[in-house]
């Protein structure tokens, strides 16, 4: 997006140029099961493991990579209560195929994840379905704040001598939303979308409510006059 006129255009320049995870350094930093454990106990008690039986903070290792709560003995697998749990594949096989449905611009197939990973198809099928559900709910729970610049995009083809743009015949309008750094604008740490019937503040503000903070700026053009270049409330 940019800023210039009072009005903001969606490019896909920044978000699809935005640094992701090369191959090599994927290999380096999740190429063994360790590293692969060591990032999920980082994900999931990123301030130290916490017992979820008493909630103590107190605990050792045993061998077989459990955790034991000293307080209530319960003991704990990294693994437990994720989509990883009672799995008989190697996390470093999750975690490459996390890392082949998330980098690429397009859709994976569950048949490509068989043939990288070297799995059966069933399991591919399985891996990619419980990967993209999860992925849904984390979608479903986020929400942006800070900064955040939102625009109307639209999908379809060109039609000969129709408009172009809002209100034209046949495409679909979707709101882009997207969370930027305060510091460094050009820099997308979030984008959420939506398609819509229409363009319009009734369908715009129950999804403005649900996905962005109270007190986040919100930059606009003209897509939604009462959100434009404001604190939303």
């Amino acid at each position: 997006m940019r800023e210039g006129d009072g009005s903001l255009r969606v490019t896909s320049y920044d978000v699809q140029f935005q640094k992701g995870l090369s191959l090599r350094e994927f290999i380096e930093d999740y190429g063994s099961e360790d590293a692969c454990r060591d990032a999920l106990i980082r994900a999931r008690w990123p301030e130290g493991f916490v017992c979820p039986e008493c909630g103590s903070t107190r605990h050792c290792r045993l061998a077989r990579g459990l955790f034991q709560c000293q307080d209530c003995r319960k003991q704990t697998s990294p693994t437990a209560g994720t989509i990883f749990e009672g799995t008989k594949l190697p996390l470093t096989v999750w975690f490459q195929a996390m890392h082949l449905l998330t980098q690429g611009k397009h859709s994976v197939s569950a048949l490509e994840l068989k043939r990288q990973l070297g799995v059966h198809y069933e399991t591919a099928w399985m891996m990619k379905q419980k990967l993209l559900q999860v992925m849904i709910e984390r979608e479903e729970r986020t929400t942006l704040s800070g900064r955040v610049e939102v625009d109307d995009a639209y999908m379809g083809g060109e039609r000969h001598g129709g408009r172009r743009g809002r209100g034209a015949e046949g495409k679909t309008p979707f709101v882009v939303a997207v969370q930027t750094d305060v510091e460094h604008p050009e820099k997308v740490l979030f984008l959420k979308m939506k398609a819509l019937e229409s363009v319009s503040t009734k369908e715009l503000e129950p999804w403005f409510r649900k996905f962005i903070e109270p007190g986040t700026l919100v930059l606009t053009d003209e897509l939604c006059p009462s959100f434009s270049v404001s604190s939303f409330r």
